[in-house]
């Protein structure tokens, strides 16, 4: 006879695998976002490096992306193995000569963009499933499955996700190094929790730098031992865990050497290149290629509240009224005093909260780093919070196992769809409790969405393989689902002292492509646009209710809207 206990476990990573996949396979050669034709250009190469045996070059600045790196080679090896045997050397990531070499040997880098974006879904969805392992140790197997669901299906993190990036990676290393470093302090002394905390720990700074952050939960994890452990004495307490924490940074470098080619030959210039960079782009605002070498007292270090708020504002409107109700219900989990809510779960709390904050302060002070997705782990950290205050939530207003339960998956349906009309991107959702607090008619951070669409009208255009578009932010958004010769739209055309250069590639071209998402709300393309209004478009494109995408017609564009492009007035030089 089949014991029914035995298989709920089963069933339930089964649940799990196809609750993570199914929402993030479909669509996924659909649409490109800015970033990823450049890493597959650094992909490629280093595919190039390790067939060469160059390891030396197996380096990308501050974000060694190493992680992401292995996917692409995983994908090369499926796609197009020979690519190391041509003898091409390094092509230049900046130029988009990728694109080219692979069209010209029978290949198009879309393709190699699903595949990689497959390996990567399939990695994020094996990562969630340690991550529930990890969860169960703290509370009941189905509190964890579904914070875990809840979450995955978090709009903007199932959009990070999906694309070719390494944020969702990041974030999931860092939570399970913290999760089985939690579990080795406070419920199982098994070397093996220690170890896994080291090497997540160190793919997680092989993803990103920005992993360092989690230093922060980290530290205070090791420090509240030393307190519990006080009676022992503080001094045996303090060398007792510092001899663990320097075994579980053992492991960390460990991980890092193994797992990087580029450290077994070249350590120094890997590490002053990602750590470097790093410093360099947040205390002195540029890149070693910028700033020249790092100089510490050229280090700007505040406490920015301005741009702290402004993060925490970001994350807000990006996720949905759920979260925000079930962080609320979370918080107030460890002063429950009807709930077993405390040790090791008070330590989940803690971490949960101490990782949010950690990487919206580290963010928040950087120089010019506000990206929504550099706070990836913080919505992760806040929607695990979320997920165990909805759950507990459903247990207080109901005794009734049916009850709670169908509640529970009533949220998780309603967490998914309100992602659902963002569909393929998902990363454009909105908060709509939010919108009213700005203007809504504007996106939140365009990043080449739509673009995909305006390629794919002109592609169905008469005689579009014969024809050039002139596009901002071509390369992949646009030129993968356009069949003609597409040319990138340099910023300082519109400074008003390259003229002659704009109108070159303006008549030159068949259309000119505005992405109006992004160039009307940056102040250099306000002449620019102005001058366009002029003119009747050919087509636009619109995702939920906002204009993304104006394509103009060259040879209808009306010549005094033309000669108001050749007289733009001068504005500051534009990089």
């Amino acid at each position: 006879m089949v014991n029914r206990k035995k298989l709920v476990e089963p069933i339930l990573y089964l649940v799990l695998i196809i609750s993570l996949l199914a929402p993030r396979l479909p669509g996924l050669g659909s649409y490109v976002t800015l970033d990823e034709p450049y890493w597959l250009s650094m992909g490629a190469n280093f595919y190039y490096a390790l067939g060469q045996r160059e390891f030396q070059n197996t380096v990308y600045e501050y974000q060694p992306a190493v992680t992401t790196m292995w996917i692409i080679t995983a994908a090369m090896l499926m796609y197009f193995p020979q690519y190391r045997g041509f003898g091409q050397g390094y092509l230049d990531y900046n130029k988009g000569l990728l694109d080219g070499f692979l069209i010209e040997h029978g290949r198009h880098p879309l393709e190699l963009l699903e595949i990689s974006r497959v390996i990567q879904v399939v990695v994020v969805a094996v990562l969630f499933l340690v991550l529930y392992y990890l969860l169960k140790r703290f509370v009941n197997k189905f509190v964890a499955a579904f914070a875990i669901l809840f979450a995955s299906l978090d709009p903007f993190f199932l959009s990070q996700s999906r694309m070719l990036d390494h944020e969702a990676m990041l974030s999931l290393f860092v939570m399970i190094s913290l999760l089985a470093l939690a579990i080795y302090f406070s419920l199982d002394k098994r070397f093996g929790f220690l170890l896994l905390s080291g090497v997540a720990a160190g793919l997680a700074q092989l993803t990103k730098s920005s992993a360092i952050a989690m230093l922060v939960p980290v530290g205070i994890l090791f420090l509240a031992q030393v307190y519990q452990q006080r009676a022992h004495g503080w001094w045996k307490s303090l060398l007792d865990n510092a001899k663990i924490f320097f075994i579980w940074l053992g492991i960390l470098i460990a991980a890092y050497f193994i797992f990087w080619p580029g450290m077994w030959v070249a350590p120094q210039k890997m590490l002053y290149e990602v750590y470097g960079n790093a410093f360099s782009y947040a205390f002195q605002g540029g890149r070693l290629a910028v700033t020249g070498e790092l100089e510490s007292s050229q280090f700007s270090v505040e406490l920015n509240l301005a741009g702290i708020l402004s993060l925490t504002e970001m994350l807000l409107r990006r996720t949905t009224w759920l979260t925000w109700i079930g962080i609320l219900l979370g918080f107030a989990l460890p002063f429950s005093r009807d709930m077993e809510w405390d040790g090791a779960r008070r330590w989940l709390f803690a971490l949960c909260w101490a990782t949010a904050a950690a990487f919206i302060i580290m963010f928040g002070i950087a120089q010019g780093r506000n990206s929504p997705h550099y706070i990836l782990c913080s919505y992760l950290a806040l929607n695990i919070l979320a997920g165990l205050g909805w759950f507990y939530f459903a247990q207080r207003i109901s005794s009734r196992v049916t009850i709670q339960y169908s509640a529970l998956v009533a949220l998780l349906l309603i967490q998914w769809v309100a992602s659902l009309p963002f569909y393929p991107y998902y990363y454009t959702y909105e908060n709509p409790l939010s919108k009213n607090t700005r203007n809504a008619a504007a996106p939140l951070f365009p990043y080449g969405e739509g673009l995909e669409l305006a390629g794919q009208y002109l592609a169905g255009l008469p005689n579009a393989k014969n024809s050039t578009a002139l596009v901002y932010f071509s390369r992949g958004c646009f030129s993968y689902f356009y069949p003609g010769t597409t040319n990138g739209f340099k910023p300082y055309y519109v400074d008003g002292l390259h003229a002659k250069d704009l109108m070159r590639e303006v008549t030159s071209a068949d259309y000119l492509i505005v992405y109006y998402a992004l160039q009307s709300r940056l102040p250099k393309y306000e002449g620019y646009i102005e001058a366009l209004s002029g003119a009747q478009p050919l087509h636009e494109v619109w995702l939920d209710g906002r204009k993304y995408v104006v394509i103009y017609q060259v040879n209808q564009i009306p010549e005094s809207v033309l000669n108001a492009l050749a007289n733009l007035p001068p504005i500051e030089p534009i990089e």
